[in-house]
């Protein structure tokens, strides 16, 4: 009989077609039976709810996230039943292992159903690994919380921190090959506006220690508490946060080196009086850095509405106005230079400098 339940339960797995993680795969009893048989087989290396011991990888968080992101949960029973526990691999049972799975997506905020997770490998393969839960096509550009007749995304600080720190963009981010480009050296001042949660600020401040600072600049409290936690884990004691205003980046005047933008740029409201206020922030020979999504990106298009999109001819008149030229550009975010699997648009990398700078 029992084998007859497991054969349905695989075959209404296979009738229900292609699903993912956020279809609610699992069932929240079988993640309580999945935590008991963790805790008493797998948290002694991976941890309790499974983020990470000194024997084992995490199971859980930004780098799970990345391992299986565009696999399928068979991928993950399979490696669960092969490799899990230690000593004892190939030992629990298949509904042991499924139960096991259950509670591994369930700690990592995947939403739980009404239908448990099959224990056959061949039934789970059908279950797509995906880290963000996928929008509607056809729900159009989504700016967020945008007042009419403006460019800005009211989204909150909590919300900014979900959508910035998804595991599948980070790795779009390029952050090395940014700062090299950039050319920092000690002793630089780095303003990172729109810094978000920091994933710019903190290599930026890395890179001009120990006498330089970066200052992290956002018009959300939440975030730079965010970046100064961050900070504080990993050391770095040389970046600053900065609480803007939406029309005014708040600077100190004539300090600042390299006035950096990633993709924000575009949801200031008046671009060029934004500009005229930040130019007084530079020192003679600062700098200002601007990586944007290509307009007719599909990505770009899917996020923004054409009116909240910014070319970089629009970008080169507003500079010229505020007295700034385009001295170097980059092109390592533009076809096949942008990273696959990372949910960014492409975009173009543009640094300005006064009009009497020399272009590189």
């Amino acid at each position: 009989m029992k084998a007859i339940l497991i054969t349905a339960a695989a075959a209404l797995a296979l009738l229900q077609g292609t699903r993912t993680v956020w279809d609610g795969v699992y069932t929240e009893e079988q993640a309580k039976r999945g935590a008991v048989l963790f805790d008493r087989e797998c948290a002694g290396c991976h941890g309790p709810d499974g983020e990470g011991g000194g024997m084992a990888p995490a199971l859980a968080g930004a780098a799970f996230y990345a391992n299986y992101d565009g696999q399928t949960v068979g991928d993950l029973f399979d490696r669960n039943r092969t490799t899990m526990p230690v000593g004892k691999e190939g030992q629990l049972s298949a509904q042991q292992n499924a139960d096991i799975t259950a509670f591994m997506l369930q700690v990592n905020k995947f939403p739980a159903g009404t239908t448990e997770l099959a224990s056959q490998s061949f039934a789970l393969k059908q279950i797509q690994y995906i880290a963000e839960k996928p929008g509607n096509p056809d729900d159009g550009p989504n700016q967020g919380n945008r007042p009419p007749g403006t460019h800005q995304d009211n989204t909150d600080g909590k919300e900014w921190i979900k959508r910035l720190e998804r595991p599948s963009r980070l790795p779009g981010l390029k952050t090395d090959e940014v700062v090299a480009r950039l050319r920092l050296e000690p002793g630089d001042v780095v303003a990172d506006i729109g810094a978000g949660t920091g994933a710019y600020t903190i290599p930026f401040a890395k890179a001009v220690a120990p006498s330089g600072k970066a200052l992290a600049v956002d018009i959300w409290p939440e975030l730079l508490d965010y970046i100064n936690e961050k900070a504080k884990k990993d050391g770095v004691q040389n970046l600053q946060t900065v609480l803007a205003k939406r029309d005014d980046p708040a600077l100190p005047r004539g300090q600042v080196d390299v006035a950096f933008f990633h993709d924000v740029f575009h949801n200031t409201n008046d671009r060029e009086a934004y500009l005229k206020v930040l130019v007084f922030a530079l020192k003679p020979a600062g700098r200002i850095a601007v990586i944007e999504q290509e307009f007719e990106d599909p990505i770009a298009k899917k996020w923004d509405l054409p009116e909240d999109r910014i070319t970089r001819e629009q970008l080169n008149g507003w500079m010229a106005n505020v007295g700034f030229r385009r001295t170097e550009e980059f092109d390592i975010f533009q076809g096949g230079n942008n990273p696959k699997g990372t949910d960014m648009p492409a975009r173009w990398f543009v640094v300005y400098g006064r009009q009497s700078a020399p272009t590189r």
